[in-house]
Parts: C-alpha cells; structure tokens; sequence
C-alpha cells in the first residue's frame, strides 16, 4: 500500500487505506513527541480522496515553540525516521521513513509556529478536497507530469509547482 524508491514518481488511485495509515502512525508517534506540543496533519495528495497520489504519506507537524525542534527531531529519530536537514521554503525540516533502504513510506514536514508553509500545505489540501474540478485539473497534471518524468522525482515535483502556486495565490485574494 505504501512504499516507492527514492528519486521515482509513480502514482496509484486513491487508497482510503491511507487516511488509517495516516492515523496509525500519528498514533504511534504520539507518546514519543506529546501532542500537545505538536500538532500533526495529513498532508499531500493521500490526504485528498479522489486524488492520485505517490504512495508515500506527506504528514505535516506544527511546533509550537522552536526550542522543542531539538526533542522532536529526538523522538522521531528514535522512531526510525532519517532527519534530512532543513529545507527552508521549501518545505521545512524533512524527516523521511523508509521501509527498507531508500524505499520511502513516510514524508513527515516540520515546521515552526508562524511559518506560513504551514498554513499552505492546510490550505492547498483544503482546496483539493473542496473542489472537484480543481482536484481533477491537478490530477491531470500530475499524471501527464509522473508519465514524463518517472525516475525524475525533483523535475515532477519543480512541474507542479506553478499550478500549487495559483491555487495559493487565488486563495489569498
């Protein structure tokens, strides 16, 4: 159900199974990172019924206080997430889990209080799952880009950029 190599694009037709697999691991982490100093969200297009999707969960976590940073990249590192660093806009700090070597299941995004990617990932998903004809629009492109592009996962990820941005930015008007 979940699981695709590091680097290639390949989707599958929405799985309801990934809204359980989202609130299992969201439970599995929630004694080791306290939930009430984070908030967790299903992110991405698993978290978009109707949507095709990579088969690797996009989860997003709010940090209240950014001196909790340290204790959450502890307690997911202990839970077998690899810390991939900081990538600033583009996504905050990446934890990434593999079910076996490069065989990713697991995108986990932190993110700071005030940090507004915060807000676009709730905003974009929000729009997805509201629009029908804004979520087949982005169906389209993502297929036509995963069909160009399948073991060019940063070239299909750069592709849908354009149209994330004008859902964004007709959102904010």
């Amino acid at each position: 159900m979940l699981g695709l190599r590091k680097g290639t694009v390949e989707l599958m037709s929405h799985q309801p199974e990934w809204r359980f697999a989202f609130v299992a691991e969201r439970n599995r982490l929630s004694d080791a990172i306290g939930l009430d100093k984070y908030r967790v969200e299903h992110i991405g297009s698993t978290s978009v019924p109707g949507l095709p999707a990579k088969p690797v969960l996009d989860m997003a976590v709010l940090v209240r206080e950014r001196e909790l940073m340290p204790a959450l990249k502890s307690a997911l590192t202990s839970k077998g997430y690899i810390d991939r660093g900081d990538k600033g806009q583009n996504g905050g700090h990446l934890f990434v889990f593999e079910e076996s070597v490069e065989v990713r299941t697991i995108h986990l995004h932190a993110l700071h209080y005030g940090d507004p990617q915060w807000l676009a990932y709730l905003r974009f998903r929000d729009s997805l799952r509201s629009d029908g004809s804004l979520r087949d629009e982005y169906a389209r492109l993502k297929v036509c880009l995963a069909n160009a592009m399948p073991n060019d996962r940063a070239a299909y990820t750069a592709g849908k950029n354009d149209f994330i941005q004008r859902v964004l930015k007709a959102i904010q008007e």
